[in-house]
């Protein structure tokens, strides 16, 4: 009787090592998978420096999220605004005269606390990604006036003394100003001229750790009051009622779990 071959079987060490190798990677997709835990957060706070169209200030957001892509924003800007056809003079006679802008009536400063709503368009998909929003604001602007202040000269050109006085077109010109006087100067005489924005913008967080962010917002907002904020003398330029400027903010901040 002839014997049948037998059929060889694999030997066990080539069955072990892709088994192996199965445990392994599984294993290391597990830990991933427990070392990047999707958190689920509910706040965020972020502020910055603000860089807008005529001048420059700050702001601070607090953030509540809404679901996964709302966010309600509740914010607060402080700035500091010019008019847009401010030149700044030095009296040429005195080499260390202090600049001033001829004309120049208030200093104007804005603090807006305003309620909005940011949508997240683009999520991240990794750590050196993009998130991308866009947001809106809207609220009460208190637009803020402060007297100015220049050093005239006494005589004349060559002058005596110096006197500080509140900045008077009708008897104040390049002949006699000598420069700005320090700005604690008119801090008593303030004046209130309320008002009301309006703002939207892009946003690109890219914080590389989920719980921080870093980035920049980039958009447009519009200030109305029911006067002329007087800026600049009449006899130099038209005030205006209506502000539209471009604007950029830097921000850093965190998200985080509100117990």
């Amino acid at each position: 009787m002839q014997s049948k071959d037998k059929i060889p079987y694999p030997s066990l060490k080539f069955l072990f090592i892709p088994l192996v190798l199965l445990i392994g990677f599984s294993g290391l997709a597990q830990s991933e998978l427990y070392e990047e835990p999707v958190i689920i957060y509910s706040n965020q706070t972020y502020g910055g420096l603000n860089l807008h169209s005529n001048g420059a200030g700050a702001f601070l957001n607090f953030g509540k999220y809404r679901t996964a892509k709302k966010i309600m924003i509740f914010g607060f800007d402080v700035l500091y605004l010019k008019h847009e056809k401010e030149i700044k003079s030095y009296n040429p006679v005195y080499d260390d005269a202090r600049s001033y802008v001829l004309g120049k009536m208030n200093n104007f400063y804005m603090v807006r606390p305003g309620i909005g709503v940011e949508r997240i368009l683009t999520e991240k998909l990794r750590k050196s990604g993009v998130q991308v929003s866009y947001t809106w604001q809207v609220g009460p602007t208190l637009g803020i006036t402060k007297p100015v202040y220049l050093e005239i000269a006494y005589p004349g050109i060559a002058y005596d003394y110096l006197v500080v006085e509140r900045y008077n077109p009708d008897a104040h010109y390049s002949n006699n100003i000598y420069g700005k006087a320090s700005g604690l100067n008119g801090l008593d005489e303030l004046k209130i001229h309320p008002g009301a924005f309006v703002k939207f913008a892009f946003q690109f967080e890219y914080s590389n750790e989920k719980n921080r962010l870093k980035g920049l917002e980039a958009g447009m907002v519009v200030d109305a009051f029911p006067q002329d904020i007087p800026i600049l003398a009449e006899k130099y330029e038209q005030n205006k009622q209506l502000f539209f400027n471009f604007y950029l903010n830097l921000f850093i901040g965190q998200k985080y779990i509100k117990r």
